[in-house]
């Protein structure tokens, strides 16, 4: 399916009349779903999606104006009766700024169709709601698509931990990628059911004991069972394709294997690495470069004795913290993070 051949064609065969010209592109079985690309001839042919669900539901209602306080996505719904039965479905109109970049749009239009394909659950719209809303942060950050340098570096640092935490935890794989909280803008890069907690950070200064505390919550533990701050000396190189260093789409692919059996936990991950500002349709963008881990991690106890600033011992006329922490002086504990978070 050519989702840009469908809309070009639609835009030049446009019928008089009515409002959407559409093509149904997937449908179940069961009729639990319709996907439909369609133009929107009330708005100058504007491309949308449009879903027919046979169970739509009010626990969207809310979700729904949540994402269109957002000027890049807009919702709407209608009631329609499904052709040969008298039910009535759930129409759901999905739309885009206009000015969204042309690869952006049919990436997302792609994945919400797939979304919706993929879904295992009665309720279909809340797995679209929630990838749409994966897609709003995305928006929101005015993210292209292709991360920075240090985005890159940082991201890298991240799934390493991710993957170290799935080999170990195999029955419990969608626990620990919903622990991955950092792509959602959290304290803790990683936050686990049983309140322990790690942040993670990422050097590439030949001093690795010198790394960035961004904010006065990275290192305070209040309310959590255990803090722990794991560090990573990683170099980036350009690499050919006999490297042994890793890109990060080879080590995305790493732990999508690892998820291959567990559909939520993959629609999870999915959803993080849009948060985070990662495409896989921009994977041609980071195959070129690979991630030398040269050190860690190197875990660290943050407890009360371990240098930091905190929220509590800060004034509150004090709005923004940054500083630089040395960890010369500190003892690095077991790098066995999983024994250390005991899920």
């Amino acid at each position: 399916m050519n989702i840009k051949e469908i809309f070009t064609e639609l835009i030049r065969d446009a019928n008089p009349g009515g409002q959407y010209d559409t093509k149904l592109v997937d449908f179940d079985d069961d009729s639990r779903y319709k996907t439909i690309l369609a133009i929107d001839k009330l708005a100058k042919n504007q491309q949308c999606v449009l879903l027919q669900l046979k169970n739509g539901g009010q626990r969207s209602e809310v979700i729904i104006n949540n994402i269109n306080t957002l000027d890049s996505i807009q919702i709407d719904t209608s009631l329609v009766t499904d052709p040969g039965s008298t039910r009535l479905d759930t129409y759901y109109s999905i739309k885009l700024d206009r000015n969204t970049k042309e690869d952006i749009f049919y990436t997302f239009i792609a994945d919400i169709v797939e979304t919706a394909k993929n879904s295992t659950t009665d309720l279909i719209i809340l797995d679209v709601l929630k990838r749409v809303k994966s897609w709003m942060n995305f928006f929101k950050s005015k993210k292209t698509g292709v991360l920075s340098e240090n985005g890159q570096i940082g991201l890298f640092a991240e799934l390493t931990m991710l993957k170290t935490l799935l080999e170990y935890n195999k029955e419990n794989t969608l626990d620990i990628v919903t622990s991955w909280v950092g792509p959602k803008k959290q304290n803790q890069d990683f936050i686990f059911p049983n309140t322990k907690a790690i942040e993670i950070k990422c050097t590439t200064s030949n001093n690795k004991y010198e790394i960035k505390i961004s904010n006065e919550y990275q290192l305070d533990c209040s309310g959590l069972e255990g803090l722990f701050l794991a560090v990573y000396l990683v170099k980036r190189h350009k690499i050919s394709e006999d490297s042994l260093f890793p890109s990060l789409p080879f080590i995305v692919k790493e732990i999508e294997e690892l998820l291959k059996t567990d559909f939520d936990a993959k629609f999870e991950f999915e959803g993080l690495l849009l948060d985070v500002g990662y495409l896989a349709e921009t994977e041609i963008e980071y195959i070129d470069f690979g991630f030398q881990l040269i050190n860690g991690p190197e875990i660290y106890d943050v407890n009360q004795e371990f240098p930091r600033l905190a929220r509590s011992s800060i004034s509150n006329s004090i709005k923004k913290i940054e500083y630089v922490l040395n960890l010369q002086d500190q003892k690095a504990i077991s790098n066995n993070i999983n024994e250390l978070i005991n899920l």
